[in-house]
């Protein structure tokens, strides 16, 4: 329809036209809105139960993360104790060489660079795994060491238990980290699961909301057009007849004039002093 057929339309074809129109939206709609909430309520429990798998999964991984890194620790501290004390037995004369210094500071860079490695750039499984083993071997190689002195010696039973109870830490950790990686891809099935359903579960309500939307505003217009239907125009016509008695569509805003004190608390500009200014 154009302009001009538009224009020739009576008021009241026009608003009968408008209303068929929202009669024709309010009984297509809800058809539309219950497949819409149907959806929405399958979706709504597919999305929490994959958050909550999710969720437990990565609770689940972050104790082992803690169950490890706090096994490494105290594997690292009980190693560092039982070196202190085969120094202090070195520096003692208990025994002519405890360790050759060169592979004491071999032994200490690589440990420093392993955890530095660890702790700044967080690492990543094999960078946890070189750490664990590296831990290992050296422990395994200071108990060959203990176990051959026949001294009976109390720092010897000490550092014995010590590097004992530091490897039994690092199994700990070692199997933890095991665990994770075990996790590491049921992690990520769970998380793009989630993902998936949750964004499928976010369409479903967008759209929901927005067929509500238009049936409720195709129910106002219906009760909106049929009152003026069954009322009259009169109120829709009132520009049109202002118009065709040569008025104005609208009334025009009339400018508020400036009371006498505004205008005399309104600044005043300094009149320019005509030639050069008095000395």
């Amino acid at each position: 329809m154009g302009p001009e057929e538009l224009l020739e339309m009576t008021p009241a074809l026009l608003a009968k036209s408008i209303l068929h129109r929202r009669e024709r939206l309010a009984e297509t709609i809800p058809e539309q809105l219950d497949a819409r909430q149907e959806e929405l309520r399958a979706a709504e429990p597919l999305a929490r139960g994959a958050k909550e798998q999710r969720d437990a999964l990565n609770a689940k991984v972050a104790n082992l993360k803690k169950e490890r890194n706090e096994a490494r620790k105290v594997a690292q501290k009980l190693f560092k104790e039982a070196g202190d004390l085969r120094d202090s037995l070195s520096s003692s004369g208990g025994v002519k060489v405890a360790n050759p210094e060169w592979a004491k500071t071999k032994l200490d860079e690589k440990l420093k660079s392993l955890e530095h490695e660890l702790e700044t750039n967080s690492g990543n499984h094999k960078t946890e795994q070189k750490f664990i083993e590296e831990m290992k071997s050296l422990i395994r190689k200071h108990e060959e060491w203990v176990e051959k002195r026949t001294d009976n010696q109390k720092e010897y039973v000490q550092m014995k238990e010590k590097y004992s109870d530091a490897r039994k830490q690092l199994v700990v950790a070692e199997k933890a980290h095991q665990a994770l990686l075990d996790h590491a891809s049921q992690n990520e099935f769970f998380h793009n699961s989630y993902l998936e359903q949750e964004a499928h579960r976010r369409r479903a309500d967008s759209r929901t909301k927005r067929l509500a939307q238009a049936l409720d505003s195709s129910q106002r217009g219906i009760e909106h057009w049929q009152k003026h239907i069954d009322g009259g125009f009169d109120v829709l016509l009132e520009n049109a007849r202002r118009v065709e008695n040569g008025e104005q569509s609208s009334v025009a805003r009339k400018k508020r004039r400036k009371t006498t004190t505004e205008k005399n608390s309104t600044p005043r500009k300094e009149s320019k002093k005509k030639g050069g200014e008095e000395e």
